[in-house]
């Protein structure tokens, strides 16, 4: 029983690698330059554009001028980009312009880093 189990098993991943070419049309990185955005306050925010070369995902690097740093997925967004892990850190922009909002210790969305333009 334990054998026809994983038979199944591997039949099922044969199946859906069938669909598959392996080797063709290899997924890469492209993007990557550092983009500085001064904000409020004279504190800088670095951000650094991804996306893989099928198109299929963009993301960010972002460095915050107190360390941290988070790597986040573009998330849908009505209007400019939002990137986001939906737990912790977002960040916002529209143009040369953007700002970065962090949850509060009640789990509230609020503005830290606002009014960031491009340098």
């Amino acid at each position: 029983m334990k054998h026809a189990k994983l038979f199944l098993l591997g039949a099922g991943a044969l199946t859906l690698l069938s669909g598959c070419e392996l080797g063709a049309g290899k997924l890469g990185v492209t993007g990557g330059d550092s983009v500085t955005y001064l904000c409020e306050q004279n504190k800088k925010v670095q951000v650094r554009y991804f996306s893989l070369s099928d198109d299929s995902l963009n993301f960010i690097k972002l460095a915050l001028p107190d360390g941290k740093d988070y790597t986040l997925p573009q998330a849908v967004s009505a209007s400019g980009a939002r990137y986001t892990d939906d737990h912790e850190v977002v960040w916002w922009n529209k143009g040369k312009e953007g700002f970065v909002e962090m949850r509060d210790q009640e789990g509230e969305w609020q503005s830290l880093y606002n009014a960031c333009k491009e340098q």
